[in-house]
């Protein structure tokens, strides 16, 4: 048996970009990520830096590029971006900010989250929330599903979304605690990898274009999601499993 301490400091970092229409630019679409890893572990094979090259640099530069695009052409509705920490010690930063968000929380119309984007095969992406009895928006799914056909075409793997999956991938990111809230929420991953919480998860192990192709996809996403005029229909007989 053995057991590990962690202690230090954690900080969520957030943004906001205004919306150009005066009746929808008090709603808001929030692109999420968590910016924190696991630093300085047991060594594996002499190295004992653990990078998060993947998880979750990978994420961090997609919401960082979305917001830069949106900065140059804002939607109608307001954005939101989160940089989340602690996740790695339990949703401890997503899980605070979706209770004391700087935001009313019935503002919030839907919640992009960047989780691990940037391996395994060029053409494979899952979309975490997008299963029952974890799906609580077959609208906001449909319009993300619209936004990969149209451009990016992904085969999405659904089988890690789905409940008896032994990984139970959609407890584990900062999409759970806004979907507990009823919060229209999808997580865009690229899955894990054996090199996975590990010093081996480092950046020349990336593919920078599938990780391109993943942040286009959520941005596509949260494009339409901000210019439409109704927000996403949440549905009604949303539960989870646990």
């Amino acid at each position: 048996l053995r057991t590990e301490t962690f202690k230090y400091p954690s900080v969520n970092v957030l943004a906001k970009i205004p919306g150009t229409d005066a009746q929808l630019k008090s709603q808001y679409v929030l692109f999420g990520t968590h910016q924190d890893h696991d630093g300085v572990r047991e060594a594996v094979a002499g190295d004992s830096i653990y990078n998060g090259a993947d998880d979750n640099a990978t994420g961090c530069s997609a919401v960082l590029a979305i917001m830069r695009a949106w900065q140059q052409k804002p939607g109608r509705r307001s954005a939101l971006f989160a940089f989340q920490g602690a996740e790695e010690r339990g949703l401890i930063g997503s899980r605070y900010y979706s209770m004391h968000p700087t935001v009313g929380e019935n503002n919030i119309v839907a919640v992009l989250n960047a989780e691990m984007m940037g391996r395994n095969a060029p053409d494979s992406a899952a979309l975490m929330g997008s299963q029952r009895p974890h799906r609580n928006s077959l609208d906001l799914v449909q319009t993300a599903m619209l936004a990969n056909k149209a451009n990016t075409s992904f085969k999405l793997d659904t089988l890690w979304d789905r409940p008896d999956h032994p990984e139970g991938w959609f407890f584990r990111s900062d999409n759970l605690p806004y979907a507990r809230l009823g919060i229209p929420a999808l997580s865009y991953t690229s899955l894990l990898h054996p090199d996975y919480h590990t010093p081996r998860d480092e950046r020349e192990r990336i593919s920078y274009p599938k990780l391109t192709n993943m942040a286009r996809w959520m941005y596509l996403t949260g494009w339409a999601v901000a210019n439409r005029q109704d927000p996403p229909a949440r549905d009604k007989d949303f539960k989870l499993e646990r």
